[in-house]
């Protein structure tokens, strides 16, 4: 099992601003400096996955952790994406209920059709070791500025939430979750609990595959972590990128 430490044992380190928590992350390894959670206030270049920009002002929750084990390598990144959704899924719904929200495959979270959270994972080998670098951007309490009309805040179901409350949850989340995981001995469950959120599976959508669009239906998501799309007679095996759903009303 993989160790876990209580709150007031963690290393957290806090800035003000930064380009992004996970580029942080990321220089502070490569200098040495060691630790298990960033948080920001807000991001100047804040990344989403295929590098779009993530929205990032005072309001909203940035932080990072990083997991290096020496039985974690490339192979668990796309477990580990449905792991990091369903982590921050259950932080939200400890806030504001999981009838609330819904997930869009690998890990985005919406509420109301709009984007309330984001993960964003990335790896880095430093001196012969392997980080896994998990990034979290969670819309708590609408910017000082006019509030973006693509996007969802939890302060509109929870008017007293706070940055702090979620953080604190989200540590004890992903805690807990990535030792239940056990190098992916558990992965099923987590697996399942993802399908319960989703509004694709099962839905005709397009994924994009290595720049090429495929049209088909949302069958599974295998036992690596990587979305099964149904097109005709064949198996496609979509381990990154980006679904677009075609079909809002009826299933397969």
């Amino acid at each position: 099992m993989m160790t876990s430490w209580p709150l007031n044992k963690l290393s957290i380190k806090r800035f003000g601003s930064v380009n992004s928590t996970n580029e942080t992350a990321i220089n502070l390894l490569k200098n040495r400096d060691f630790f298990n959670w960033i948080i920001a206030d807000q991001q100047i270049d804040g990344r989403g996955r295929r590098g779009n920009t993530w929205s990032s002002p005072v309001g909203g929750l940035y932080a990072t952790t990083v997991i290096n084990d020496a039985k974690i390598d490339y192979s668990h990144m796309s477990q580990l994406s449905i792991l990091s959704a369903v982590v921050a899924a259950k932080t939200i719904e400890e806030l504001i209920g999981k009838n609330k929200i819904y997930l869009k495959w690998p890990n985005d979270i919406f509420m109301d059709d709009k984007k309330l959270c984001g993960v964003l994972l990335e790896s880095i080998c430093i001196e012969g070791k392997f980080y896994l670098i998990v990034g979290f951007g969670i819309n708590i309490r609408f910017a000082r500025n006019k509030n973006e009309a693509n996007f969802s805040y939890l302060q509109e179901v929870y008017e007293n939430v706070s940055i702090e409350e979620c953080f604190n949850k989200l540590i004890i989340n992903f805690n807990k979750m990535i030792n239940k995981w056990d190098y992916g001995k558990s992965f099923m469950n987590f697996r399942d609990y993802w399908l319960t959120l989703t509004r694709d599976h099962g839905r005709l959508i397009k994924a994009k595959k290595r720049n090429i669009m495929i049209e088909g239906f949302f069958e599974n998501i295998d036992d690596q972590g990587n979305l099964i799309l149904s097109a005709g007679s064949k198996k496609e095996i979509i381990n990154t990128g980006e679904i677009f759903s075609l079909d809002s009303h009826g299933k397969r």
